[in-house]
């Protein structure tokens, strides 16, 4: 498969934000429903404090392999928004990142993963072991096959 012709890939310089996130251990088989109850919570913590995500879900993934991994997920939030329990306040990642958007079924998500790993690997960057999605559209309302999700990998500075 052509993974030039069918990703762009670029280099981006992401900011934090702030954010109420969720962050745990889990694996691929239990990701589906963490997030669909995890995002819920923090929803409904904001909620609580009468205020809204300033932007779409994310996810923030450690150290991913085939077996147990660590995510971060959750939502931006406006400066001062507290957290509560397990809901705890925090930041989207910042630094370097190669980026591209993939647009499908959250399943088949590996051919934008491969893509953004041979740019790296061509333009002689080096992936720091993070990655970051921004779900830009809900499940619920979008097809499978219309979903967008912008994808980072993370790179060393330097």
């Amino acid at each position: 498969m052509d993974f030039e012709c069918e990703f762009v890939c670029e280099l981006k310089e992401l900011a934090p934000t702030p954010a109420l996130l969720i962050r745990t251990s889990t694996t691929m088989s239990e990701l589906g429903p963490l997030f669909e109850t995890g995002y819920h919570e923090i929803l409904q913590e904001l909620a609580s404090q009468g205020k809204s995500p300033t932007g779409p879900p994310f996810a923030h993934y450690f150290g991913m392999s085939a077996g147990t991994f660590e995510v971060e997920f959750g939502f931006p939030v406006e400066n001062g928004v507290e957290g509560n329990g397990r809901v705890v306040s925090g930041s989207t990642p910042s630094g370097k990142a190669a980026s591209s958007l993939y647009i499908g079924p959250y399943g088949e998500i590996e051919a934008v993963y491969d893509a953004l790993m041979k740019w790296v690997d061509d333009n002689d960057l080096t992936l720091s072991g993070e990655a970051y999605e921004i779900y830009l559209d809900n499940p619920a309302k979008t097809s499978p096959d219309q979903l967008r999700t912008r994808v980072y990998l993370m790179l060393h500075e330097g």
